[in-house]
């Protein structure tokens, strides 16, 4: 009986593997990387040969109701910023400044490349010392 169990977990857990998703990200980038500020739950979707588009959509609408549109300093529920929620998830990873930068959505299918989903922040991000501040643009 407890190999019955033992092969029936396992068979299960090779199949959850398999099953189509989408994942979908916010990234910061920079000239010779991206750092990753955000994930959004996977999302199922029916076919990884056929459901970029679909992934992709559901990718931009996640990055646009959570931001309103890219909008960097909407007010949250929690009382803080999505650029403070940004500047927070860096400094956590030991990146306290960060000037002028843009933040980019980005999706993946089935564990294949990063696409970018033509989502961008309305502002640039600035972060000083793990702070969201307002960027001074220098011309």
């Amino acid at each position: 009986m407890k190999v019955l169990l033992l092969v029936f977990a396992l068979v299960a857990s090779v199949s959850a593997q398999t099953e189509p998703f989408c994942r979908c990200a916010a990234f910061v980038t920079y000239k010779n990387s991206e750092v990753m500020v955000y994930e959004a739950p996977k999302v199922i979707i029916d076919s990884c040969q056929d459901d970029a588009e679909q992934c992709k959509e559901a990718c931009v609408t996640e990055l646009n109701t959570l931001s309103n549109n890219g909008d960097l300093w909407l007010l949250q529920e929690s009382g803080v910023t999505v650029g403070q929620t940004i500047c927070s998830r860096l400094a956590d990873h030991f990146v306290f400044w960060i000037s002028n930068h843009r933040v980019y959505g980005y999706y993946e299918v089935c564990g294949g490349p990063w696409e970018y989903t033509e989502f961008a922040s309305q502002q640039l991000l600035c972060c000083e010392g793990g702070k969201h501040e307002h960027c001074i643009v220098r011309r």
